[in-house]
Parts: structure tokens; C-alpha cells; sequence
């Protein structure tokens, strides 16, 4: 454990597997990982593993993680170079506030890679180099020398994988004018089993038979003989590459991990549940070794528990929410609601602060500089009363009108028998397309009549569901280029993003899936930019 003095604690993030903090001591920067779960990974883990995340009670395993990162520290950099870093494991302990297990890793400084946004240059090259050059490259590896389960923290199937990376440097070559990226491998520990991957397909052809050949749902199984035999093949190539007191260094740990490993895969599914309870201070040892003996009685206990919490959760749930909707201020909500409605002046303040906050936040992401953020706000204080803006804030005032629907209206419609299960679906999905399209289509008769340019983009973009908002902005960006669309494209680009941090399982913030989204919205944008555009100019 590393106990040096302590000078500074700070909360970096929380993933599936547990928390990050960064402890700055007076002599190193500390990244601790205190593992954890929530209910749902908590509730996945007893289902296919007997207890919870192992890493968060079982020594054992929380030994196999720190080997493994020494392990593939060396072997990484003997595959990739400088091009790949593993944040290499210091130390291990029990962590007494939060009753689970920590491991501290080398701090790395670095940021994920960049999404598409209105400066996007270069910077767009980063995902296809860390996802081609990087992550399936290193998949192929890991599976060829044995790490069979690391490949899901290495993206195998797995979007949410991609932030486990991080870039921590960009070099531009003179000689050949590329850029050379550099990237941390930061996060090997994963959160649930591997057998929820967003492509099906990797799912048979790979876990589930792997799951059989390691005899258990997959969760971060190396095949130590396969790895074994891999640096008795590639002896020569690593000692020239590392050294021979790194290829030492490297069997010394796979020996460590064979034994911590063994010892926790040896453990019976009743054994790890009454271990994980023993751990947690829930029983005692002779209690442990009671029920290790009368395991009908354990799993009695067991049944028992579990539904003594699902008939708290059946009656706290109620009372939560009815305590919540209390605490809600109705006539502070629906007069805001009311002023956007019916001010233009304050429905186009509320849209200029939503804009400036979403600048804002992806500032403190650093997606974009700070020359980016002030630009974007300067534009937007100039724009403010922009005819797009205007009828921006129109369809945002809808959004809101729309989400009461979604989550009020049509759920009482449905509780007391209006409208059946297929209406309710047709409702949440169409509500969106349906308001906009009465706005819109009022305001494409009104250009007709007047001769000014229809806004038909805006009225096809605006029948698309949950992400219709951005109509408007996508009538700017067809209409206009330069400075002025910038602002534009920014809602465009953030208005898709954020349905890829929202998607359930695979979706969040620095994931595959964000970037899908992300790179749907630049590639509409240039699409409305160099081909309805060209054909615009053409008609014209």
C-alpha cells in the first residue's frame, strides 16, 4: 500500500467496476481504483458468478489484476513500442472506508480521444488511429498470447472499451508531415462478465466458447499454459527487444498469476458468496464455516435475503417516488414552462444559456479549447436574435411540451386503460415528428407565400424522433457556411452526441457508441454542406 503523505485527493471518475481517484503524494500522483458495483452489476455478478465483482472482496483476483498489469506492461511495450503504455500497478490493499479492495496504478495525464465538433481538422484522425492502429492490433495480440478475457477491456465488441484510453501525445513528423499518436492503456479490470457485446456475432463465435473453454462466464481469464508457450516462442525476439531482466521479470509474475489465479478460480460458486458475505462483516468465520457445511441452509439464507430486499424495494419505491414528485415546485415548473411558451424574449435567453452551458461542457471536456469555447459564445451572443435561433427555441419550448407527454400524459393514459401498449409506442416515438411537423410545415407555407426560401430541410430533419430538435440548425448549416454556421453545427453535433452518452449498456461519454452518434452528425453536416449545398447552387 503506498502511505506516503498525503497532500491532495481527487475524484477522477466512476465506471461499472468502481471508483478513481487521483492521490497526490510528495513524491507521485496515484491513481487508486476503489472497486464497487451497483445494483445492477451487483445483481449480474450473482447470476453468472455467485457474488459480486470478485475484485471488490477476493485477494486473490485483485492479485491476478495487479499481475497482469506487470505482465502486460512489458508485453505491450514489446508489441507496440512507445505507441502503447499499460499504467503499471504499484500496489494492492483492502480498503477499510469502503469494505472492497483497491489497486494503485501510475497516474496517466491524457484525454480521450476527440469527438467531431465545427474546428474538427486533424483532430479526426485520432478514433480511426486508436480503434485500427491500436485496439484491434492489441485484441489480436492478447488473444495470441493467452489474455482470452482482457480482450473485452480491450474493445472487443465492446464500445464502452474505447475509454480506457487515453492520449497522452501527439507528435507531427516532419519528415513525412503524419502525426504520430501515443496512447495509455489505463483501465484492465472489467466491470460485469463478457457476454454483453454490442455485436452478437462476437458473442458465439468468441465468449460463449470461451467461456466453456475457461469453465465460467468470462471476466479478464488469461490462459496461462497459451501464455506460457507464447514467451517460450517469441524467448528470443522479447530479450533483444526488453531485456533479459524483463523477460525474467515477466515469467517471475506469470508464475504469480498462475498461482492467485488458480486459487481464485478453485473457489465453488456457494463458497465465493459465503466468502463475499465473510468479507463484508455480514457473517463471521465460524458462521462461514457452518454454512460452508450445510450449503441447503446457505442458499435458504440466500432466498430468503433476496426477498426480503425485493419487498423493500416494492414498498420503498412507491414512497420514493411519491416523496420526489412532493419536492417538486409545480407552479415554479409550469410558470417557467408558460414564459418560454409564451416569451420569445426569454424562450431565446433559455436557448442561449442551454447552448452556453453544452459549450461548456464539452470545454471541460476538453473537446474544445478554450479559443474554440469563446469563439462559439461570441457567435452566439451575436446570433442571438437570429431568424434560426427563433425557431430553434420554438422547437426546444416543444421538447418540453413533448417530454411531459412522454412521461406524464401517456404514462396516466396508458395506467388506466386509454390507450393500449402499441399506441403508447407509437406515441413516444411520433409525438416528436408530429409537433414539429405543424410548426414547421406553418412556416415552409409562410416562406412559400412570401417568397422567401422554404425550410424543407428543416421539416424533413425535424419528422426524424428524439433528435428532430436540430432541424433548424440543419437548415442553417444547407443555407449558409463560414462563421456564421458554427453555432449551427455545434447543436448538431451535440444534440447527437449526447443521444450516444444516453443509450443504455454500451453508450456514455468517451465510448464507441458516443462516437457513432458523433460522426453521424459530421457526416450529415457534410453532407447537407457538399452535396444539397452543390445542388442548391446549381437550381440557383
Amino acid at each position: 500500500m503506498v502511505d506516503a503523505q498525503t497532500t491532495n485527493q481527487k475524484f477522477l471518475g466512476a465506471g461499472r467496476s468502481g471508483q478513481v481517484f487521483l492521490i497526490e503524494n510528495q513524491d507521485e500522483s496515484i491513481a487508486r481504483k476503489i472497486f464497487a458495483g451497483d445494483k445492477l452489476t451487483k445483481l449480474v455478478h450473482y447470476i453468472f458468478l455467485g457474488a459480486p465483482n470478485p475484485y471488490i472482496w477476493n485477494e486473490d483476483i485483485i492479485q491476478c489484476a495487479y499481475y497482469r498489469r506487470k505482465i502486460l506492461g512489458d508485453l505491450v511495450q514489446y508489441w507496440f513500442g512507445s505507441q502503447l503504455h499499460v499504467a503499471d500497478a504499484i500496489a494492492t490493499d483492502w480498503n477499510q472506508e469502503h469494505q472492497a479492495y483497491q489497486i494503485d496504478t501510475e497516474f496517466v495525464d491524457g484525454r480521450g480521444v476527440s469527438l467531431c465538433q465545427p474546428f474538427t481538422r486533424l483532430r479526426k484522425r485520432e478514433l480511426p488511429d486508436l480503434v485500427h492502429q491500436v485496439m484491434l492490433p492489441l485484441q489480436n495480440k492478447l488473444i495470441e498470447a493467452g489474455f482470452d478475457g482482457l480482450v473485452w477491456q480491450a474493445g472487443k465488441g465492446n464500445p464502452v472499451a474505447l475509454n480506457n484510453f487515453l492520449l497522452t501525445e501527439v507528435e507531427h513528423n516532419d519528415s513525412n508531415g503524419k502525426f504520430n499518436y501515443y496512447y495509455a492503456w489505463i483501465d484492465l479490470e472489467s466491470g460485469v462478465p463478457a457476454l454483453a457485446p454490442l455485436n452478437i456475432l462476437k458473442l458465439f463465435s468468441y465468449y460463449i466458447p470461451m467461456s466453456i473453454k475457461h469453465g465460467q462466464p468470462l471476466f479478464d481469464d488469461v490462459d496461462v499454459e497459451t501464455l506460457k508457450r507464447y514467451l517460450k516462442k517469441h524467448n528470443t525476439e522479447i530479450i533483444e527487444k526488453l531485456g533479459q531482466d524483463k523477460k525474467d521479470a515477466i515469467a517471475t509474475n506469470v508464475q504469480s498469476l498462475d498461482q492467485y489465479q488458480s486459487r481464485w478460480k478453485s473457489l465453488k460458486r456457494v463458497e465465493r458468496s459465503i466468502q463475499y458475505q465473510l468479507k463484508k462483516g455480514k457473517i463471521n468465520s465460524q458462521q462461514a464455516e457452518w454454512y460452508s457445511d450445510h450449503i441447503l441452509q446457505w442458499y435458504s439464507r440466500e432466498l430468503i435475503r433476496a426477498w426480503q430486499k425485493i419487498l423493500r424495494l416494492l414498498i420503498k419505491l412507491p414512497v420514493k417516488i411519491i416523496n420526489r414528485l412532493k419536492k417538486v415546485k409545480y407552479r415554479t415548473f409550469f410558470a417557467r414552462v408558460w414564459k418560454i411558451l409564451a416569451s420569445q424574449r426569454y424562450r431565446l435567453q433559455f436557448t442561449k444559456d442551454l447552448i452556453g452551458d453544452r459549450i461548456k461542457a464539452w470545454e471541460d471536456r476538453t473537446q474544445l479549447i478554450s479559443e474554440e469555447a469563446n469563439f462559439l459564445r461570441s457567435r452566439l451572443d451575436q446570433e442571438h436574435g437570429s431568424g434560426y435561433l427563433v425557431d430553434f427555441s420554438i422547437h426546444v419550448a416543444l421538447k418540453i411540451i413533448i417530454q411531459s407527454l412522454e412521461f406524464l400524459v401517456f404514462p396516466l393514459l396508458y395506467a388506466i386503460g386509454v390507450i393500449d401498449e402499441i399506441s403508447f409506442g407509437f406515441l413516444f416515438v411520433a409525438d416528436g415528428p408530429i409537433f414539429r411537423s405543424v410548426y414547421t410545415g406553418y412556416k415552409c407555407i409562410q416562406a412559400l407565400t412570401t417568397g422567401k426560401e422554404i425550410p424543407w430541410i428543416a421539416f424533413l430533419v425535424g419528422l426524424i424522433p428524439f433528435v428532430g430538435t436540430v432541424a433548424y440548425p440543419c437548415q442553417l448549416v444547407y443555407s449558409t457556411a463560414g462563421k456564421r454556421g458554427k453555432i449551427a453545427q455545434f447543436i448538431v453535433y451535440d444534440t447527437f452526441t449526447q443521444l450516444g452518452e444516453k443509450i443504455p449498456i454500451w453508450g456514455g461519454e468517451d465510448t464507441l457508441t458516443e462516437h457513432f452518434f458523433n460522426q453521424t452528425a459530421y457526416k450529415l453536416i457534410r453532407f447537407l454542406n457538399n452535396y444539397v449545398g452543390v445542388s442548391r447552387q446549381k437550381v440557383v
